[in-house]
């Protein structure tokens, strides 16, 4: 049962993950099309860090009280209606942009429970020797459902018409607008498909199982309140905090605009596409094998989390030379290589970070915990997007801000003193 509950968690955080970036891959087109400017496409996808700044909180005592069942139920849903109101703009034209607003800023309503819930579901479900592969597989299975959000929208709308079934909308067939509204039409599966994932959560997912599968997992947390003000006052705490929000949150803004970055370098969306969903792909896959890793230490995140920080910034630093300076000289197969590389360490390293703060904090329930730490990674990379929104800015900052980023990290962490206060509980050793 535990890991049906792990699986249908994890095509809900894809789900959601995908929606999300559905403009991203695509902007070429829906610049061409609606008129939009690159601080347009960014707004749509500001509007998940929005909901998550405001939600989070009360999706965070949500979960600490009331339990996971009706916290993922309501994410289930906002997922759902985000998805039924997007389908909308394949029938209104001159509403589209508000209605893809709307839905997106649903959709990133569910973004507090699709990031930050992996922890507390694998402390409920899981036994300590899989507890970290649970959350790896949490926040990283998502990444790799996702995945095809880089390639769909790229490959329909950029398909030759002579190949593709033209759609007709209000007199207007074919070419890059009508493959545009096909592939808006074609958000109608996307719809049915969220209702399914919600059906099934309402019909099956509990709290938690009838025995505990360890000893902290049977023990009280804190109440919200005071685990609030504990989280607060605890230094160890924010280094973990600021060093996950820094590198993970700019970067996740950086992918998310990958095709805005890429095509002033005569990158094509679908060739941006194809880069992200392999990246994701490789990104998803290393998170669950660092994370099956690291149950097999039993810890020693941080020195995990240092080596891949490095990793980290070499790889970033090998494509920004490469895209924005032409001091390594540009080939394809760098490209992928350097984008692969970055995402297998970004996403590698960060279930290691969730489960880190979650043990620093102990006994502050889960979702506190990383409904704070994933607040501070949504925080970073809405900066990044709002500063992307000021008029003619360019692109090339981008990633030198998210080099920036990385490297702060390594400071941060070598000032970490480790404490793993619940697998101590749970093992009666102290680590």
């Amino acid at each position: 049962r535990r890991w049906y509950i792990l699986a249908l968690y994890s095509v809900l955080a894809g789900t959601q993950g995908s929606l999300w970036n559905t403009w991203g891959p695509i902007s070429d087109s829906a610049k061409f099309v609606f008129g939009w400017r690159n601080s347009d496409i960014a707004l749509l996808t500001n509007w998940g860090p929005i909901a998550y700044m405001v939600l989070a909180v009360p999706f965070s005592w949500l979960m600490d009280v009331k339990g996971l069942r009706l916290t993922v139920i309501l994410a289930g849903f906002c997922v759902f209606a985000g998805a039924g109101i997007r389908c909308l703009t394949a029938f209104s034209l001159q509403a589209g942009t508000w209605l893809m607003n709307i839905g997106q800023l649903l959709n990133g309503a569910a973004g507090p429970v699709a990031m930050a819930a992996p922890p507390a579901l694998s402390a409920a479900w899981f036994p300590h020797e899989q507890r970290t592969t649970a959350t790896a597989i949490g926040i990283t299975v998502g990444a790799i459902l996702g995945a095809g959000s880089f390639l769909i929208g790229p490959l329909i709308i950029c398909i030759r018409s002579s190949k593709c079934v033209l759609f007709m909308y209000h007199g207007y067939c074919g070419g890059v607008g009508g493959r545009l509204h096909l592939y808006m039409y074609m958000r109608t599966n996307q719809f049915a498909w969220t209702a399914l994932i919600f059906l099934l959560i309402l019909a099956y997912f509990p709290d938690k199982p009838p025995s505990p599968p360890t000893i902290s997992a049977s023990k009280d947390r804190l109440a919200f309140g005071s685990g609030v003000k504990q989280l607060l006052r605890n230094g160890r705490f924010w280094l973990v905090c600021v060093s996950y929000g820094i590198l993970n949150g700019t970067l996740s803004s950086y992918g998310g605009l990958l095709d805005v970055n890429l095509s002033p370098h005569n990158i094509t969306q679908v060739e941006a596409g194809w880069v992200g969903f392999y990246g994701s792909i490789a990104g998803g896959v290393s998170g669950i094998f660092v994370g099956r890793f690291s149950d097999m230490l039993g810890g020693h995140f941080k020195l995990t989390i240092l080596v891949m920080t490095v990793g980290y910034i070499g790889s970033l630093l090998w494509l920004i030379l490469m895209l924005y300076h032409n001091i390594v000289p540009f080939n394809t197969a760098s490209m992928y290589a350097s984008f692969l590389l970055l995402q297998v360490c970004a996403l590698g390293s960060e279930p290691l970070f969730f489960e880190l703060g979650v043990e620093s904090t102990y006994p502050t329930a889960e979702g506190v915990t990383t409904c704070v730490l994933t607040w501070v990674n949504n925080f970073f990379g809405l900066l990044l997007l709002l500063v992307m929104m000021i008029p003619r800015i360019g692109t090339d900052w981008m990633g030198w801000a998210t080099l920036g980023s990385g490297a702060a990290v390594i400071p941060l962490m070598l000032l970490f003193r480790e404490r793993y206060g619940r697998l101590a509980v749970d093992t009666g050793k102290r680590k």
